[in-house]
């Protein structure tokens, strides 16, 4: 069934909303309200201010759309919620006794006292008096925040009594946000970083991590602004720091929210901290954050039209799949911005493929996009690491004209100050193998008249073997090479499958062998990689390929050391003079590995699991190989400041993640190059079978 969306709002943030759902399978026609030029491409804009529930409900009701997203606070702040749930319409967003996280900072902070969430201490005041005769007694800095909605003014953190005593003056006597109280606030230090979530009730179904940036200059000076520009992939945020505040601040103020009868149904917001004391709450906003969702939404995978109208209906939601990908997101904000600025300038666009683009403040006239905001629009860049991401980001900025635009050329610098290494893509890496092959089959079967034939046995039917093997059989079919699939029952004799392979070996057609592992215990793993034919051993195991290995005559070799050499050389490294130690000395890994990097000419050490003062051994590395079979064997403190680290490793941890030999968020943050996992050393083991093919197949053409 096709749906009809409304979405209400007309910034970036709601752009992103609309790009989310334009993708989703669900969905047939999508209004915004009012929207603005950008968002004109991809919705129908409805000329409806996001505060007029009237005109919005009867718009709804006339147009018989299906589900209403509510992007901003101020229509949540106006009721829409409760007058469109009155009117039996769906609808996306908190009501208004669930806004009040937001809408009154003592409520928040008096929610997490009673519920041992994690915050600064505070005082809340509504005599100027009061407030200043305490905020003299107290250290500075001191951060002042008006209780109610301020537009993303109200906080002040004064360095000084002067300060102060302005900031409390505008706040309680001035009421330059309407009358309230103030809470002041303990000064926290650290980075802060936002955690969004959908929740509905109880349910929390937890997004990326980001950081915007708040301040209107590069090295965080000048004004504060709605943000400047935003990035996901935060290394100073470990996955323990992750896991802690989705149980203990997200989880657990949706619990409060439900048991104060104010059950939250939108996406709640958490402005975080990383003190030295653990992570604590700056803030809880009621709505998706901007720019924070402009680089959130990008990752999403799963159909965005199902957790909106799961949330909206009070039903279970599938779990949520994201992109491995960073993204990070500049901000082409009007000169003068945040304060006077100049509408209706014109803006060109260039070439924007490969990037998103956001409008925030833009409008047609005559054809032409303009100005008509202080922020105008974001250029959102994806990428394997944030290196990538970033440069991609500031080549589109730069290819956008308009004589009144500035931006921040600094959008994550805390990452990058912090440490972020350049991700090597082993994804991309084996695609690249795997044309690279594809593009010499025709070539082959044009010259020999056939095309080389790969035969992949597999015995019994273990869950990982039969994908391993798929995924072996999908890359032959990808890559235009014949290949065969040999099941066999896992009761097969030892004798049964020797003779099945020595029929391969005899066979002039098939040019690679390869049986995959673990095979039944009743069956010698040795002696069945030792009968395939030498110059058919596509894995590089047999005795005879290990040993021309070392001694350095022809061979062929073996699979995942062939890729994780490829993978070093794909950063541009010079191996030649470098100081390389692998951890691991199996003879799948660990040993072919070293030779390799020693036919490189590197200087060449290998440790292992029991090397005494593992730590030191690994200081000296250049190129630093881990292939244990232990997570965290390898920590940020082992590693020499920009090595280049390989990952070989494959675990699941207690939490149930993928991870591999190394603790990736301290390694990264010290090393150049660093493989991922998944999606780095992986990938390779497949490709590298396909090269191997092709070199058995010429070897064998090349002896008729």
């Amino acid at each position: 069934m096709k749906n009809k969306v409304l979405v209400v709002g007309g910034g970036g943030r709601c752009h992103a909303i609309v790009d989310a759902l334009s993708r989703s399978e669900q969905v047939e026609k999508i209004w915004c309200a009012p929207g603005n030029a950008g968002i004109a491409a991809q919705a129908e804009c409805v000329p409806i201010a996001d505060t007029d529930v009237a005109a919005l409900k009867k718009f709804a009701r006339e147009n018989g759309v299906d589900l209403t997203v509510v992007g901003p606070e101020a229509a949540l702040a106006a009721g829409i919620v409760d007058e469109f749930r009155a009117a039996g319409l769906k609808i996306f967003g908190h009501t208004l006794a669930a806004t009040r996280i937001e809408s009154s900072k003592e409520f928040a902070k008096e929610l997490m006292a009673k519920y041992d969430i994690p915050t600064a201490g505070y005082r809340s005041f509504t005599r100027y008096e009061d407030a200043l005769d305490y905020v003299s007694s107290r250290p500075f800095p001191a951060v002042l925040k008006y209780d109610g909605l301020a537009a993303g003014k109200g906080v002040v953190i004064a360095a000084d009594l002067v300060e102060a005593e302005a900031a409390l003056k505008s706040m309680l006597l001035d009421s330059a946000f309407g009358k309230g109280k103030v809470v002041v606030e303990d000064y926290l230090e650290g980075p802060e970083f936002s955690f969004m979530c959908f929740v509905d009730g109880r349910r929390v179904y937890p997004m990326p991590l980001s950081q915007d940036h708040k301040r209107a200059f590069d090295g965080d000076k000048g004004p504060n602004t709605g943000g400047m520009g935003a990035y996901t992939g935060l290394p100073f945020i470990s996955d323990e720091d992750r896991d802690f505040a989705y149980t203990n601040i997200l989880c657990r103020t949706a619990e409060a929210m439900a048991e104060e009868g104010r059950p939250l149904s939108g996406v709640l917001y958490g402005g975080l901290m990383k003190t030295a004391d653990g992570i604590k709450v700056i803030e809880f906003n009621a709505r998706f954050g901007d720019p924070e969702t402009e680089v959130v939404l990008p990752l999403l995978k799963s159909d965005i039209y199902d957790v909106f109208d799961a949330v909206a209906s009070g039903r279970e939601a599938e779990p949520l799949k994201w992109k491995k990908s960073v993204t990070l997101g500049v901000v082409l904000a009007s000169k003068g911005y945040p304060g006077k600025y100049e509408k209706g300038c014109p803006i060109e666009l260039g070439d924007m493929s490969g990037v998103s683009v956001y409008h925030m403040g833009t409008a047609l006239k005559d054809g032409r996009l303009v100005t008509a905001g202080g922020r105008v629009m974001m250029v959102v860049a994806e990428g394997v690491d944030l290196h990538v991401a970033r440069d991609k980001a500031y080549e589109a900025v730069a290819r956008v004209s308009c004589a009144n635009l500035f931006h921040r050329d600094d959008i994550g610098h805390c990452a990058f100050e912090t440490g972020v290494a350049r991700v090597i893509d082993g994804n991309a890496i084996s695609a690249a193998v795997k044309d690279r092959v594809k593009a010499r089959v025709p070539e082959l079967e044009a010259e020999y008249g056939r095309k080389p034939c790969l035969s992949v046995i597999i015995v019994g039917e273990n869950p990982a073997s039969q994908v391993y093997v798929r995924n072996k059989v999908k890359a032959a079919a990808y890559t235009g090479m014949d290949s065969r699939l040999i099941e066999l029952d896992a009761a097969i004799s030892e004798q049964e499958l020797l003779e099945k392979i020595q029929e391969l070996n005899s066979d002039d057609t098939v040019d690679g062998i390869l049986v995959q592992l673990p095979l039944p215990r009743h069956i010698d793993e040795s002696k069945v990689i030792y009968s395939i034919a030498k110059e058919k051993d596509v894995d590089g195991f047999h005795i005879l390929n290990v040993g021309s290995l070392w001694i350095g005559t022809d061979c062929i070799k073996p699979c995942t050391p062939k890729g994780i050499i490829e993978l070093i050389k794909s950063t541009g490294i010079d191996i030649k003079g470098k100081t390389a130690v692998v951890v691991g000395r199996s003879n799948i890994v660990g040993k072919p590995v070293a030779k390799l990097l020693l036919d490189e000419n590197a200087t060449v050490t290998i440790a292992h699991s029991r090397t005494a003062d593992l730590k030191a051994v690994t200081l000296l590395a250049d190129i630093l190989v881990v292939a244990v079979g232990h997570e965290n064997t390898v920590t940020g403190d082992m590693v020499k400041p920009g090595a280049v680290v390989i990952d070989v490793g494959m675990n699941r941890n207690a939490a149930g993640r993928l991870v591999g030999d190394i603790d990736y968020a301290s390694v990264s943050r010290v090393a150049s190059w660093v493989t991922p996992v998944p999606g780095g050393v992986g990938p390779m083991t497949i490709a590298m079978l396909m090269e191997n093919t092709i070199e058995c197949f010429l070897a064998r053409e090349k002896r008729r």
